[in-house]
């Protein structure tokens, strides 16, 4: 089945996200250890999360594997 363009544009978006966090995580070794627990906090705090969004996918008819690759990795502590 084709994808429309909504969900074309809304897998756009999530490859915007993934070069931000890859961003984010090459300058992590940056930071100070105070620097890395605040933006790991700020991390935490960001709403709506991707954990949000998965659940939001799984509900409208996503399979259950969206919510667990949103799940992996995505401890602010990995900062």
């Amino acid at each position: 089945m084709p994808l429309s363009g909504e969900a074309i544009r809304l897998m756009n978006y999530i490859d915007d996200v993934a070069v931000t966090l890859r961003r984010i995580l090459a300058a992590a070794p940056t930071l100070t250890p105070e620097e890395a627990a605040r933006v790991g906090e700020h991390l935490s705090q960001a709403s709506p999360s991707a954990e949000d969004v998965a659940r939001a996918l799984a509900a409208n008819g996503a399979t259950a594997q969206v919510a667990s690759i949103a799940g992996a990795g995505s401890t602010p502590a990995a900062l």
